[in-house]
Formats: C-alpha cells, sequence, structure tokens
C-alpha cells in the first residue's frame, strides 16, 4: 500500500503492483527500505522477512513481479521474532562481471538435411525420406515420451501426425499448477509437475486494473476475481471469458458451478458461512441473469468450513468442515443439512490456516485429506464408507495421483506408475535454472525432495488445472 496525500483531508492509501527497483525488509517490529543495488544478494520488488512456523524459522522473499513467496529453513534463534534486527552490509564497489565467451573459442554447429558420401559408399544408393513417412508404431513410442505441450504441437507437423497424435493427447492430459504473475504482465503461468517444465501464455483477457486471484477449476475452466467484487470465468486454452454479475464483496468460502459455462444448464453456486457457523448464504447465477439470487439458511447444527472448495458428488454439493464433518447442500431443492455422520476425526476446532482440508471425489468415493503446514508430520488421508458412513484412513492411493492446493483438489489415474501413490502440493524446490514440484510419498510417509534441505517457492495465487483442448 502506498500513503498518498492532496491535502489535509484527502489522504488516504493506495494500492501499488509493484516497488521498483527497491527491496522491502521486514522483522519484528521495524522494517526498512533500500535500493535492491546497494544490499548483497538482494533482488528488486521484493519484500523479505522471517517467520516463525511449527516446523522452524522460515526466512521468505516475496516476489511482486511473478507473486510467488520463497523461503528457507534458518536455525533457532534466541528470543522471539520482535527482537530480530536488519543489519545490511550495502555495495560499495560493482563486484559481479557477466562472463563472456571468447569468439575464438566458440563452436557454432548447423543442422542440415543433406548426406554427404564417401568414396566407400559411391556405389550405395541413399534413399532419404520425409518426416511424415515415419512409422505409426515408432511415432506412438515417440509421442508416449513426450510432454503435453509438445504433444499438442504435433499436429502442426503433418496430417498424418495430427490423426497419430490426437488419440494419445486425451490420455496424456494431468492437472498443471496454473498461477498468476503481477496484473501489469496479462499472463499466466503453466508448471507441467511430471516433466518439471513452466509455459508462460499471455491473455489480453486479463488486462485487469486491480489485483486477480485463482478462485476454482473445474473441466478446463477457471474461476477469477477482480478486485473485491468482479467475478469471471476463464476458459486458458481458448481464451474465452464468460463475466458474472459483480457482487458487493466477493466473500465466498467456497464457489463451483453445475456443467460447463458453455452449456444450457451451467449454474455457478458460492457458499458463504458466517464465522460463528450458525449462518449459511449460498448464491446462485445463471447466464442471462443480471444478479446473484441469494438463499439463507439458519441450520441447528453449526458448521465450520475448511478452505478447500465444495465438491459435486452424486447430484449433492458436499462440503468439509474443519474437524472433519460434512456439510451438503442439494441444488434441486435448494436445502442445506450438516449431517449427523461421519463423526469428525478432531474433538476440537483446529484454527483457522493450521491445517489444511481437502475433499475430492476419486474412483466414486469422497476422500478426503488433512495436510499441516508442518513439513515434518504425514498427511493424513480417508475415504467414506458409504455403507457405514464413517472415515476409513486410507495407507496407500493404489495408482492413483493426486494434486491439492489451498483452493482445489483433483484425483486422476496415474499416467505412469512412477507417480502412482503420490500427493503433489503446490510447492517447488527451485533454483536459478529449474524447478522441481513438491510431492508427499504414501510409501514411505514423508516429503520429496527434503524440503528442510532445500530453498523452496509457492505460488501466492495458484490452483491446479486440467487443461481441456489445445492452447490457441
Amino acid at each position: 500500500m502506498e500513503f498518498s496525500s492532496k491535502g489535509c483531508n484527502e489522504m488516504h492509501w493506495r494500492r501499488v503492483q509493484d516497488i521498483g527497483a527497491y527491496a522491502f525488509f521486514l522483522a519484528g517490529n521495524c522494517g526498512m527500505s533500500l535500493p535492491a543495488k546497494l544490499a548483497w544478494g538482494a533482488q528488486g520488488n521484493c519484500i523479505y522477512f522471517p517467520t516463525n512456523c511449527s516446523d522452524g524459522v522460515r526466512f521468505y522473499k516475496f516476489c511482486l513481479d511473478d507473486q510467488t513467496l520463497n523461503f528457507t529453513f534458518l536455525p533457532q534463534t534466541g528470543g522471539g521474532l520482535d527482537r530480530l534486527l536488519w543489519a545490511l552490509p550495502t555495495k560499495i564497489m560493482q563486484t559481479v562481471e557477466e562472463d563472456a565467451l571468447d569468439s575464438s573459442d566458440a563452436t557454432v554447429s548447423k543442422e542440415t538435411d543433406s548426406t554427404t558420401i564417401g568414396k566407400d559408399d559411391e556405389n550405395k544408393v541413399v534413399v532419404s525420406r520425409q518426416w511424415n513417412e515415419l512409422p505409426i508404431e515408432l511415432l506412438e513410442l515417440l509421442l508416449l515420451r513426450l510432454s503435453f505441450v509438445d504433444c499438442l504441437r504435433l499436429p502442426s507437423v503433418c496430417k498424418g501426425w495430427s490423426k497419430a497424435s490426437s488419440s494419445i493427447q486425451k490420455g496424456k492430459v494431468w492437472p498443471w499448477l496454473m498461477h498468476l504473475p503481477n496484473i501489469k504482465y496479462r499472463s499466466y503461468k503453466f508448471f507441467d509437475p511430471f516433466y518439471c517444465k513452466e509455459y508462460t501464455f499471455k491473455n489480453d483477457a486479463l488486462n485487469a486494473s486491480d489485483h486477480l486471484a485463482l478462485r476454482f477449476s473445474k473441466d478446463g475452466w477457471v474461476v477469477v476475481t477482480e478486485g473485491n467484487n468482479r467475478v469471471f470465468i476463464l476458459n486458458p486454452s481458448t481464451a474465452q471469458v464468460i463475466k458474472l454479475p459483480c457482487l458487493e464483496k466477493y466473500i465466498f468460502d467456497s464457489i463451483s458451478f453445475m456443467s460447463v459455462p458453455t452449456s444450457p444448464d451451467f449454474v455457478v453456486y458460492g457458499f458463504f458461512f458466517q464465522i460463528c457457523g450458525e449462518f449459511v448464504e449460498i448464491s446462485l447465477w445463471r447466464p442471462g441473469e443480471k444478479e446473484w439470487r441469494v438463499l439463507e439458511f439458519r441450520p441447528s447444527i453449526p458448521f465450520f468450513p475448511s478452505s478447500n472448495n465444495v465438491v459435486l458428488f452424486q447430484g449433492e454439493f458436499y462440503c468439509l468442515g474443519r474437524k472433519g464433518e460434512l456439510g451438503v447442500f442439494n441444488p434441486v431443492l435448494e436445502c442445506w443439512n450438516v449431517l449427523c455422520k461421519p463423526k469428525p476425526l478432531h474433538f476440537s476446532e483446529p484454527l483457522y490456516g493450521d491445517e489444511y482440508c481437502h475433499l475430492l471425489e476419486l474412483n466414486g468415493n469422497l476422500i478426503s485429506v488433512f495436510r499441516t503446514d508442518n513439513t515434518k508430520k504425514p498427511i493424513c488421508v480417508f475415504k467414506l464408507d458409504q455403507s457405514e458412513i464413517v472415515w476409513e484412513k486410507l495407507e496407500h492411493l493404489g495408482d492413483v495421483t493426486l494434486f491439492v492446493d489451498r483452493r482445489n483438489s483433483i484425483a486422476i489415474p496415474s499416467p505412469e506408475k512412477k507417480y502412482a501413490n503420490r500427493i503433489y502440493v503446490p510447492r517447488f524446490e527451485s533454483d536459478r535454472d529449474s524447478k522441481k514440484v513438491i510431492f508427499y510419498s504414501m510409501k514411505d510417509k514423508r516429503y520429496h525432495p527434503n524440503m528442510h534441505t532445500s530453498a523452496l517457492e509457492e505460488p501466492v495465487a495458484c490452483v491446479w488445472m486440467e487443461p481441456n483442448t489445445v492452447f490457441g
């Protein structure tokens, strides 16, 4: 926030998207601002601060350019964080030089389609073949080793490759982590967790004037909010945008929709739960309507929702509570109930943010996932026993892979055996040249790689989504 004044009666805070070449350093009850070039190792347009977490003291860097949090673990400090102060040595001379290659040492290689025939080969006939004549069996083996994006590019080579790749593309779609950098770039990024590749796509639909946030993803569509009251649904593959009526203020704890946005029975549902758990407000919107329709409920049983979105299961929306209970909304009868079963998994309600609770559907069953921000503690997974209506703990996921974030959760059959029985989270082991996504192995009950020995990165606004068509 930036403080501006046009007079004694016109002072106000104004939100800014970046701080330019400066870096902010925060610790305890103090803070300072400094041009990044004067601080060793600092990066411009970033905010640095330590924080005390359940698994140790973390040193964070928040980059305003790409909206990511980077952190490493620090040794335990004596006393509280309010006793920490910054002491920054400044640069007094330029010591960083760019490496340059001597042009005399540089080797330039160039591939050609020509074939050289030696004297021993003068009587041999060399037959060249076009790429479109590659046997289909070899092409299919090639496709199985390509990333999803590379598979999407194959149809442009020739008609033969287009026919061969179309069926394989459908089987190679898995969730990508979508996140938004600073809105001034009018772009979004995707990270492929299996091939560890990141892609950036420009989109004029993101020509926003205020902060953007990703709220939900389903069937290749993503719910996005701009500022506090504007909502739209974006298809990143086609750049198609569906605008929803403005809200006085976006207050939904959960949002979802029925059918795909292009279908005639498309409906958006937004869920808001009062802080005391005694009041539920559900807002509905259908295409063509100029405003949201609001339903209000005062259930006899208080309900405290998790931060994850509702799940459409067997025609009803299921919401997971922070203690492990379930709330259900029937869109046909337009009624809300808190189920007496299953019994809560926690006796007392965890503080909001201490534990991430995820709900998703897996092979016709409801699955709940509980994970804390403490990287030393295991992730707990449960399946709802639909006959006894109790949570049954799962020790493995079989050939399934889960993708969870603060808002969305997706389960898919693993595309390869080595990716099975894992839970992917929106964090990376990051360095200058590459990123590796963090996952939790249900087999050995720990995160990979070891997060206490790595520099980690986490996008602030992100959501797992499944591409549903070829990117334009």
